[in-house]
């Protein structure tokens, strides 16, 4: 979906202009607590990046306060449901209007992201944006946007070409799968045109979100003759699409699966599929359920606080929600004894291997540094397959 299409689906009232009420730089500060906003979809076809966020923000939230809090300041967070663009702008300016917060973490995929970027560029509210990919939170550059462990689609797109060569090399041609919603097409973007530079014809077939049936997409994969594919979209159209593909005629193929469908939540949808053919890119160092005691201790963790979990939890995106709520609270204690937006923006600009451990936490993401004009924590991926039932980091 591009910004024309995000704005015309969101209904005019939404849209903030002249009537934009004035703010204030230390609003939801007070002696004892600091209120942290957060917003995404808790239903619909991207909860499962959400429920998640959601959830791996409130463990580290409160395990934050447990050890004191920031600066004598316990954290609250304030956490609003959001899934269309229109959803996710009415969830931004309540947050930040209504209940005054401090700071406000955008916990939505790409599209919703994109919905709320207008909006927290022009009130310059604090914003960290977790999970959106799309160029359009991102550009242009704005001093009091943020971004996580889901670095920008130039970066993933380079990787997963670079996965797939190494992965089956001397291909002529390759195929993509992509979603036609914001985060997969951001993807598309970024690899295409780059595939073409290197020699390489992408074959692009492209599907409906949350689409269960992949039969022309596939049987024209398999016209083409390609041998490696590229998944652009969530694990649940990955593992369908992986599932159906050899009656299709792609009995042969290796898959490389975009950061959304490297999910534990694909294991299932695959059945009898020869795992050795499917690689995915991590944004972390770990998944929850490796046996590493990082990794085991968060997961204990998070049993503790939501209790067992669910088939594929927690997974990448509880992850990334802890971990960025270590950064986060990292950048306010650097914000000073009176924080302030100003003082939060000058001091996140500066914030240099921030991880959870700096604060009692466990490692389980890449350390994430910014500068003055580069706001990008994250920039390293790595390699990931399905080992045990579960997928594990390998490199």
């Amino acid at each position: 979906m591009n910004r024309r299409s995000l704005l015309q689906a969101i209904p005019a009232g939404a849209l903030l202009g002249a009537s934009l009420p004035a703010l204030a730089n230390s609003q939801g500060v007070t002696a004892y607590e600091i209120h942290i906003g957060a917003l995404g979809p808790l239903t619909g076809a991207t909860a499962f990046i959400g429920g998640p966020g959601r959830d791996g923000l409130t463990v580290g939230i409160e395990q934050i306060n447990a050890a004191g809090g920031i600066n004598g300041r316990r954290l609250r967070m304030t956490y609003e449901h959001a899934f269309t663009p229109a959803e996710s702008v009415a969830a931004a300016k309540k947050l930040v209007e209504q209940d005054r917060v401090f700071a406000l973490v955008l916990a939505s995929g790409s599209t919703g992201a994109a919905a709320a970027a207008d909006y927290v560029r022009e009130t310059g509210v604090p914003t960290y944006n977790i999970f959106g990919a799309t160029t359009v939170i991102r550009e242009p550059f704005a001093r009091n946007v943020f971004h996580s462990a889901i670095p920008d689609a130039d970066t993933s797109g380079q990787a997963m070409i670079r996965q797939a060569r190494a992965f089956l090399p001397n291909q002529a041609r390759i195929g993509i799968l992509a979603g036609s919603y914001a985060f997969p097409q951001a993807n598309l973007r970024a690899i295409e045109p780059r595939l073409r530079e290197q020699g390489i014809e992408p074959v692009v077939q492209q599907f409906e979100q949350n689409a269960r049936d992949f039969t022309g997409q596939l049987i024209a994969l398999a016209r083409a003759r390609v041998q490696m594919v590229l998944v652009l979209g969530s694990f649940t159209e990955a593992g369908f699409a992986i599932r159906q593909a050899p009656e299709k005629g792609l009995a042969n193929a290796r898959w490389v699966l975009d950061g959304s469908a490297t999910n534990d939540g694909i294991v299932p949808l695959l059945g009898n599929t020869d795992l050795t053919t499917i690689q995915g890119y991590a944004n972390v160092p770990f998944f929850a359920r490796q046996t590493e005691a990082i990794p085991t201790g968060f997961r204990q963790l998070w049993t503790a606080r939501h209790g067992q979990p669910p088939q594929g939890r927690p997974n990448l995106y509880d992850i990334v929600g802890y971990g960025s709520a270590y950064v986060m609270a990292l950048a306010i204690q650097a914000a000073g004894a009176t924080p302030s937006w100003d003082s939060l923006n000058t001091a996140w600009s500066q914030l240099k291997d921030a991880k959870p451990s700096r604060l009692g936490g466990l490692d389980v993401i890449f350390p994430e540094s910014f500068s003055p004009g580069d706001h990008q924590g994250n920039k390293r991926l790595g390699v990931a397959i399905i080992r045990d039932g579960f997928w594990q980091v390998v490199g």
